[in-house]
């Protein structure tokens, strides 16, 4: 078989997939089913073997620390917990699908976009009462809250923004982060003067991380949904994708980049701005080719058009959730316990730079001495906000067919106003 018949496959494979989750998500839509609650909690709980399913499970860095975070609880209470994964770019379609039809069950990881999609199906328990008393952040327990109801209990928390390599904003003569698109611009113009392997701004282009074009977007005025009106074709966001593509046309962004690729560009000192979520320091520690890279990491806010704007960044964070199907009330006490005992998110804090979501465990002395995680915090997460696509249950499919007239604009295919409105008309469709 050829590569292209390799990658016409996946994508028919994939495309299949969304059909379904699209079939799956009207079908529940009509039965108006809707989540229920699990057992509360108890001082006696006949603990069974339960399944725990993450996608950070599948990746090397995390694997070790997620099977040692799980055992506290396991050998604790003397049962089994399954293990299972499935890669980031499948996890999505995978547990809407598998949870719909009972082959998923027990406590899932859930990005905080999900979980709308996932009450829409009706398969998830509610967890309001185990999250009484465990002393959440009240912006983390707003993170797992749908339509009143605490469906998923806060795993970690942040947002997704802007870093800065200082050291090499230096050598291109910068002495401080840019303020203004205007001021932006310029210095990425210096950057890319320090030779021809420097990517200045490693805005990641591909399809699958479109969302990374939003906060941009909303820099420039786009209000992207107003009402239940999809508006990613207002002057806003025409304005922010000519200016973009007139950063790739200047050899300043470039296209073909995923977010695994910026931190490889970043690591090795190749780029001076990415964008990635507030725990990516410990990949960078990982991957850096001189570990004083890490020294030289700064958040910073992203640029705006006018002095005075609010600096856009996305809401980011994870959730635990369970299903009303399978041992719930065991995998209810999981996800209580691993989401809010202060030693596992302070260690996890630790390990990796995952923000944990208890007033306890972010009062440590670990964190609030931490200049990087206080700086993203004032920088980023203060003025951060949901994707406004997340609303719709469609949101997955909204967004490939935004990417795919997103990167035709960029590569010169359309204008950007015509390849917005070719957008809106199709994500309308999907949003009614």
């Amino acid at each position: 078989m050829s590569a292209v018949q390799r990658r016409t496959g996946k994508r028919t494979a994939l495309a299949a997939v969304g059909l379904g989750l699209v079939a799956a998500l009207a079908l529940t839509a009509c039965s108006g089913s809707s989540s229920s609650a699990a057992p509360k909690p108890a001082a006696s709980v006949k603990y069974e073997n339960f399944t725990f399913t993450s996608w950070n499970y599948g990746e090397d860095a995390q694997k070790a620390l997620i099977q040692s975070e799980v055992a506290g609880f396991t050998d604790k209470h003397g049962v089994k917990a399954d293990l299972a994964s499935y890669p980031f770019a499948e996890y999505r379609n995978q547990i809407l699908l598998r949870s719909r039809d009972g082959s998923t069950t027990g406590a899932a990881q859930l990005d905080i976009a999900d979980v709308q999609s996932l009450a829409k199906l009706g398969v998830l328990a509610d967890l309001t009462e185990y999250a009484k008393g465990t002393g959440y952040t009240p912006a983390a327990l707003k993170t797992g809250q749908v339509d009143g109801k605490q469906l998923g209990l806060p795993w970690y928390t942040g947002s997704i923004g802007m870093v800065s390599n200082k050291d090499l904003l230096a050598k291109a003569g910068i002495s401080a982060a840019p303020t203004t698109t205007e001021e932006f611009e310029a210095d990425l113009v210096k950057i890319k003067a320090l030779g021809a392997d420097i990517v200045p701004y490693a805005l990641a282009t591909k399809p699958e991380t479109i969302k990374d074009f939003i906060p941009w977007f909303k820099t420039f005025g786009s209000k992207i949904v107003d009402g239940d009106k999809i508006s990613v074709n207002d002057a806003g966001a025409v304005k922010a994708l000519e200016w973009l593509t007139k950063l790739k046309n200047e050899g300043l962004i470039t296209l073909g980049l995923g977010r695994p690729e910026a931190r490889t560009l970043y690591a090795q000192g190749k780029t001076a701005f990415f964008d990635d979520a507030n725990q990516v320091r410990g990949t960078i520690k990982s991957q850096a080719a001189d570990p004083s890279l890490l020294d030289s990491t700064v958040p910073v806010a992203r640029p705006v058009v006018k002095k005075g704007d609010a600096p856009q960044s996305l809401t980011w964070g994870g959730l635990i959730v369970v299903f009303k199907k399978g041992p719930t009330q065991t995998a209810a006490e999981f996800a209580k316990y691993y989401t809010s005992t202060p030693a596992v998110g302070i260690n996890r804090y630790q390990k990796i730079g995952s923000v944990p979501t208890t007033v306890a465990a972010q009062s440590d002395t670990s964190i609030t001495s931490d200049a990087y995680a206080s700086t993203w915090q004032k920088a980023i997460t203060n003025t951060a906000s949901p994707d406004p696509l997340w609303k719709f249950a469609n949101y997955s499919q909204m967004e490939a067919k935004l990417a795919e007239q997103i990167q035709a604009a960029l590569t010169g295919q359309k204008s950007a106003k015509d390849a917005l409105d070719a957008a809106q008309a199709d994500m309308q469709k999907l949003a009614n």
